[in-house]
């Protein structure tokens, strides 16, 4: 459901003048207490233009992307609080990336230097590009495994009755 810039700021008002989640839910038709907590984080974030939505779709640097993955592995932060250290306006959109990496699907962006065939040798923030790349999906591989293989050893060591 869409809501407009105005609901959206009627109801953190309202929140934030001690008025029940669950009543600023039921009066906007809101689905869930997370919906109000992230308006809440974008206006604190962004302002009052960070409750609206984005007209255009920004093209984000592939170098960028990798630094916020790698500093989310490395700090161990969640997609909210990877969101707000790098002003991303969705914590999904890092998730997504995340599922891109895994996937292999995480790739410099059409049209960047990176992607021209008929160039012979590639620059050293080309180099360093990949190499960060291939660092952080090994990383996030590595971390991948490491869960499959502890589900698999507590689901072997339970002992049936």
């Amino acid at each position: 459901m869409y809501f407009s810039q105005k609901i959206k700021l009627d109801a953190i008002i309202e929140y934030q003048n001690g008025v029940p989640i669950s009543e600023v839910m039921r009066k906007y038709q809101i689905k869930g207490s997370a919906t109000v907590y992230e308006w809440i984080r974008k206006l604190e974030q962004f302002g009052i233009s960070g409750l609206n939505r984005p007209k255009v779709k920004t093209r984000i640097d592939y170098s960028f992307k990798l630094k916020v993955l790698n500093w989310r592995l490395e700090t161990k932060s969640s997609l909210p609080e990877t969101a707000k250290q790098f002003r991303i306006r969705t914590p999904a959109q890092v998730y997504q990336w995340e599922q891109d990496l895994l996937a292999g699907r995480l790739r410099p962006n059409k049209g960047s230097t990176a992607n021209m065939q008929n160039k012979p040798e590639k620059t050293k923030k080309e180099l360093q590009d990949e190499i960060d790349y291939l660092r952080a999906r090994v990383a996030y591989l590595e971390k991948l495994d490491a869960l499959i293989q502890k589900k698999k050893k507590s689901q072997t060591s339970k002992k049936p009755n």
